[in-house]
């Protein structure tokens, strides 16, 4: 989805940094990200006609997920019990 950025940004979402989000600049950014920037008023929508800046999101690896953190399904939800 395409959204210009209307304030300066900061912190981190789902592993991404928003301060690589420059004000005023136009990307194409997964539409979870979208809907989370435009819900809070730091950006909005963007014409499809509009060029974009080089997306910083698809320069940067996702880190991989933290085994401690990762929350067990309940038995009846496992692959085995299908």
């Amino acid at each position: 989805m395409r959204v210009r950025i209307t304030k300066t940004l900061t912190g981190s979402i789902d592993g991404i940094r928003l301060s690589r989000l420059a004000k005023g600049q136009v990307y194409d950014v997964y539409t979870s990200l979208a809907c989370y920037l435009l819900s809070e008023q730091m950006a909005e929508p963007a014409p499809e006609h509009e060029p974009t800046a080089s997306s910083p999101i698809e320069n940067q690896k996702p880190k991989p997920a933290d085994a401690s953190k990762r929350i067990p399904f309940p038995r009846a939800m496992t692959r085995g019990d299908r």
